[in-house]
Formats: structure tokens, sequence, C-alpha cells
């Protein structure tokens, strides 16, 4: 049950990494665990759930930022003199 523990505690601290500012850690799946006890089921469905909130909110933050990119990109490159430039990230 140690192990699985242990295991649970490394995925918890990936998944608030996650939403850090630090360097993303490549997540390598733990070895020789054998069946997730009983008494950890409960904890490991609640993990599971955060990692899927947190996948949901990255997803939704990559779609954004692939917008305001798009809204970017549409700007003309080429300008005739020096006057400011205006567009909307909303509409």
């Amino acid at each position: 049950m140690d192990a699985w523990s242990d295991a649970l505690s490394r995925m918890e601290q990936e998944l608030h990494a996650a939403l850090s500012s630090t360097d993303p850690v490549p997540w390598r799946p733990p070895i020789g665990l054998g069946p997730l006890p009983p008494e950890l089921q409960e904890r490991a469905a609640r993990l599971l759930e955060a990692q899927l909130h947190v996948i949901r909110y990255l997803e939704d933050v990559r779609q954004t930022t692939a917008k305001h990119l798009a809204a970017v990109n549409a700007v003309p490159r080429a300008e005739t003199g020096p006057r400011p430039v205006y567009f909307d990230l909303i509409g």
C-alpha cells in the first residue's frame, strides 16, 4: 500500500505543477504496484477527477491562446507608415 500511496502523492504533485509556472516533468508510470488497494480507491478517483478537470482547463487555455494568435496573425504585416493598429479580441 505504501507504494501506491507514494505513487498517488507523486501524481498529485505533478497535477499541481501542471497549474503552476514550473516546467512539467514527463510522466513515467509507476512499475510493480500491483492492484490498487481498496482503501486508496476513493483517493485515486478524486485524483482522476482532478486530472480530468485540469485537462479541460488546459484545453480551454490552449483554445483561447490559439484564438489570440489567430487575431494577431490577422493583422497585416506590411504597413505604409507608422500608425497604430487596433483589433478586437472579443468579437
